[in-house]
This record gives C-alpha cells, sequence and structure tokens, in this order.
C-alpha cells in the first residue's frame, strides 16, 4: 500500500501531482576522499573528479514546496561544515580516510535531516538548526554515547515532529526515502537504514517515523568498503575494518524494498575489502548484486581525467556505466530522480553518458573475459586473473606502453613502485639457486622468457612441504595469484581496456601516503577480501 501511494504521487498527469502530501528525501554518502565542493564546484571542468553519487544527487528531484529533498554528505576524510568537520585531526592524520572518523557522525546528521525534511514541507522552517544538528550529530557519534542513547534521542525528536505537525496543512501521507552510496559512504547508508529501522515503528503491515507510514524504496551502493577503526591492511582477516560503527550494523535490512550493490572486479587493496550484500552464501530476496570490472573507483567514481595514466577525458571513465545503470535501477524503483530527456540539465545528462568508444570498449572487454554468474569472489579472481596476466603478459614491455607512457611523471613513479613489486613478489616465488647473486638479480628472475608463473608456485609449494613449513601468509597470496596467470588468455580487446581504462588503485594509493607493499609485504600480488553480512 506504501508502495502504491508513493506511485501515484509520482507519475504526473497534465505536469500536475494527482496527490498531495508526500515527502521524498534522497540521502548521498559519498565515498572516502570524496567531495562535491573539491570534487566537482571548485576544479575547472576538464579536471573534475566526482564520483557517482555527485552524478546521481545532480539527477534528484529538489523542490521543497513539492515535497522533494536531498541531501548531500562529503565523504569521511574531507570537509564537512555541517558537522564541524574541517578534515584537521591532532598529528595532521586524517583519521577520516584512514580508520572512516566521523562517519558515524555523518549518519546521524542524515538521520537528523529526516525529521527536518517533512517539518519543512509543512512549515517551511527547520525543526533541528544547522548548529544544534552538528551538536546532536557530535554528541550521539561520542564514544561515550551508547547506541541506547542514540535511539532515545531520535524517538524524542520524532515526537516532537508530530506535536509540530500535528493538524497543520498539507498533512504528510507518507516519507519515502532513497539512500545512495559509496566506498565507506555505501557503508555510512547501509548504517543508516538499520539505525533508521530501530526507532520506526511497525505497524499495520508497514512502518511509521514520528507517526507518518514510511518506507525505503531503494538502496543504491557502490563498492562497499567499511574499514572502520583498525583496517584489514595484514589482510589476516584478523582486523576486518568493522569496529565502531560498522559492528554488526551492515547486513540489508529487510524493510529496504529494493537494494542494487555494484562491486569492482579490479580492486585488490587490503584496506579496501568488499563488504558484500550477501550473508554466508545467499543474497537477500530484496538485493540484487552486480560485478563490473575496474578498480574500486573506477566503479564508484573519483578519478581525474589522465589520472594514473588511462580515462583521459571526462566520457572516457568506466564508471559512468555503472552510475547510468544506477540512474535506471533507480527510476525503476520509483526514485524521484529527474526524468532523462525533459527534465534533466544537459550538463547532467552529460556527465552520465560514456563515449561511444568506452561504450564498444567496454562491451568488447565483457564478451571477451566471458565471465559469468557466481560468487562475487570468484567472480573478482576471474577479474583479476586477466589483470595480472596482463601485467605479466607485458612484464617487459611495461615502461615502453601505456599506461605508464600515458602517465604524468609523478604518476609513472606510482605505477614503476607497483610493478617492480609485481615483480619482485613472483620472483620470490622461485628458489634461490644460487643464494651468492644480489637481491637485485634475484628479485628479477620473474623478467625471464622462460619464468612459468604456474610451475613456480607449484614448485614453491613441493619445497615448502618437503621441508615441513607452512607457507607464510605472504607466500599463499603470491601462489594463488601466480597460479592463475595464463598470458595467452589476454586478447587484443583486454589489451586495449587495461590500458586505457582501468587504473592501478595500489599504485594511487601511494600518492595518498600508503604504500602496502612496505606495510604488509603483499602488495598488489593478492585477490581481494570479500566480507559477508556481519562477518
Amino acid at each position: 500500500m506504501q508502495r502504491a501511494k508513493a506511485a501515484a504521487c509520482t507519475v504526473p498527469k497534465d505536469n500536475t501531482p494527482t496527490c498531495s502530501g508526500q515527502v521524498f528525501v534522497g540521502l548521498f554518502f559519498d565515498g572516502t576522499g570524496n567531495n562535491l565542493d573539491a570534487d566537482y564546484t571548485e576544479p575547472p571542468v576538464e579536471e573534475r573528479k566526482h564520483s557517482n553519487v555527485v552524478r546521481l544527487f545532480h539527477t534528484f528531484r529538489d523542490e521543497r514546496k513539492k515535497g522533494y529533498f536531498r541531501h548531500y554528505i562529503p565523504g569521511v576524510g574531507t570537509k564537512f561544515p555541517q558537522i564541524g568537520d574541517d578534515n584537521t585531526y591532532l598529528f595532521k592524520k586524517n583519521r577520516g580516510a584512514i580508520g572512516g572518523e566521523r562517519g558515524e557522525a555523518r549518519i546521524i546528521w542524515g538521520l537528523l535531516q529526516l525529521l527536518n525534511s517533512p517539518h519543512i514541507y509543512v512549515t517551511g522552517a527547520h525543526l533541528i538548526l544547522g548548529d544544534a544538528a552538528a551538536n546532536i550529530a557530535n554528541t550521539l557519534a561520542s564514544s561515550g554515547s551508547p547506541a541506547t542513547q542514540r535511539r532515545m534521542a531520535l524517538r524524542t525528536w520524532q515526537d516532537k515532529l508530530a506535536a509540530a505537525l500535528k493538524n497543520r496543512k498539507p498533512a504528510v501521507e507518507q516519507i519515502n526515502v532513497s539512500v545512495f552510496g559509496f566506498s565507506r559512504g555505501a557503508a555510512e547508508a547501509r548504517v543508516f537504514v538499520n539505525w533508521l529501522f530501530e526507532v520506526c515503528k511497525q505497524e499495520g503491515g508497514g512502518w511509521t517515523f514520528a507517526g507518518i507510514p514510511i518506507r525505503l524504496q531503494f538502496l543504491g551502493i557502490f563498492d562497499t568498503v567499511a574499514s572502520v577503526g583498525l583496517a584489514n591492511l595484514s589482510d589476516s582477516g584478523t582486523l576486518a575494518g568493522h569496529q565502531g560503527w560498522a559492528d554488526n550494523t551492515l547486513e540489508i535490512n529487510p524493510a529496504v524494498e529494493r537494494c542494487v550493490h555494484f562491486v569492482a572486479g579490479h580492486e585488490v587493496r587490503a584496506c579496501f575489502p568488499l563488504d558484500s550484500v550477501r550473508v554466508k552464501s545467499d543474497y537477500p530476496a530484496n538485493a540484487m548484486e552486480v560485478m563490473y570490472p575496474g578498480a574500486h573507483s573506477d566503479v564508484g567514481g573519483g578519478y581525474a581525467p589522465k589520472a594514473l595514466g588511462v580515462s583521459p577525458a571526462p566520457d572516457a571513465f568506466m564508471s559512468i556505466i555503472p552510475g547510468k545503470r544506477m540512474y535506471e535501477e533507480a527510476i525503476d524503483a520509483g526514485v524521484p530522480l529527474k526524468e532523462w530527456k525533459y527534465q534533466l540539465e544537459e550538463r547532467f545528462r552529460k556527465d552520465l553518458t560514456p563515449s561511444d568508444t568506452a561504450i564498444a570498449d567496454f562491451n568488447a572487454y565483457i564478451k571477451a573475459a566471458k565471465i559469468g554468474a557466481g560468487p562475487v569472489e570468484d567472480l573478482g579472481r576471474k577479474h583479476m586473473a586477466y589483470y595480472f596476466s596482463y601485467r605479466f603478459k607485458h612484464r617487459n614491455a611495461f615502461f615502453l606502453r601505456p599506461p605508464y607512457t600515458t602517465a604524468s611523471a609523478r604518476d609513472q613513479g606510482y605505477l614503476r613502485s607497483t610493478q617492480n613489486c609485481f615483480i619482485r613478489r613472483l620472483s620470490s616465488l622461485t628458489p634461490a639457486l644460487d643464494p651468492g647473486k644480489p637481491h637485485s638479480v634475484r628479485d628479477q628472475v620473474a623478467l625471464s622468457t622462460d619464468f612459468d608463473p604456474v610451475k613456480s608456485a607449484e614448485l614453491h609449494e613441493k619445497i615448502l612441504k618437503a621441508a615441513g613449513l607452512p607457507p607464510s601468509s605472504s607466500e599463499q597470496h603470491a601462489i594463488r595469484v601466480a597460479k592463475r596467470i595464463a598470458p595467452r588468455s589476454v586478447t587484443p580487446e583486454m589489451d586495449v581496456f587495461f590500458d586505457r581504462y582501468i587504473h592501478d588503485s595500489m599504485a594511487g594509493f601511494i600518492d595518498m601516503g600508503m604504500d602496502e607493499y612496505q606495510m604488509n609485504s603483499i602488495g598488489i600480488l593478492k585477490f581481494r577480501t570479500v566480507f559477508k553480512g556481519n562477518d
């Protein structure tokens, strides 16, 4: 019934809504380091590096007098004045980017806007003013504030909202909520939904918020990465990055009518494990998860043109393809995004339109890869096996071809670092037949045209077994990857795709001050860790 009410209100008749009193709220949680002002508003057009969250935010109707509200929440590790986050920290460590700090305050601020939106619709004024909202968000997010205090405060404010709207016109018939997020913003979005329904009442076959029927019609998320608190840097599973606000809060709430999760097939950073929407071996009935080729920000967006030597133009980003698909999924779910042809401004249509060449190259890769359905971790290994095979295939010409030759001098240094790590880690699987040779020679064994990664991995396992030694974590990762390297499987279409579009996120991470190889001795030669549900 709640869905029918909202549908009736979003379908126009003679350009006039057929009913009144509905409130539509869109919340957009951006990813780590992503910020609308810094990435979109301030840079020149040719240097913009905004995410799909920003792209979709621009498509959501923003007509408050008609009941349409959109709220943007900048990514952790960036400035968010509305909660007093100026992104400066003690000892100058960016704890927002490193451990998700201030993420909880962002979630609570979003919940407060759910109180403000219907109040503004009816009275024209905020229920909770800016400074008060910041104080509440930060107080409830503090380490000394238990979850019970958060729930009690939100219920108290619901009572205040109900009292303020009593007997006022227009009466709010229903609140319809849509939530979007990327990276840690996707984790925030999932937590937001769960915390929301903790304080809603279930009655009459539906839910109410401040006595008003409420529905969560759509949850659209890109490549969820929690990494809250101590991240999974060692990739041992001991530190999962599920502390604080991400502790047992990530499962998709059954009240969500439709959840769509697009995940990255070419991401391997230990600090960026995937939080799948799957629970153990099963997907919730209300959720769909689709893997797209590309690194984390090749799916969620956030790279500048030419970064790391790929995607030289704004319409050459792979991220636009899942971004446009998410727009279509949201439209199908009844989210009040602006209609593509007649309502959405040309600049925002352009922002969600990949070039014909990018589409053709994407389709050529998909056709050549022949990766069907399956568990998300298996799909990721298949995509990465092609990428590792590509890096190995061109190992002796890596510095003579794209993306290295098309990268800036600065980015070339980072790409050189990850390629050297790749070769060094593969070379480590070969027994040191001549220990007297310097490391500079032994570390280059994998460059030999006779080097076979599969045979080297198998031989390394035999030697360890014969010696009665278990492989180290680093060795296990290297062996698993080496066994999947098959340079002859890389087609010309794949060469083009990797040359032009796929960012080496491990190299890009070095630019942010995080060289994972220096930190964990694993580096790029690994498959991505995948968490399910509340692992």
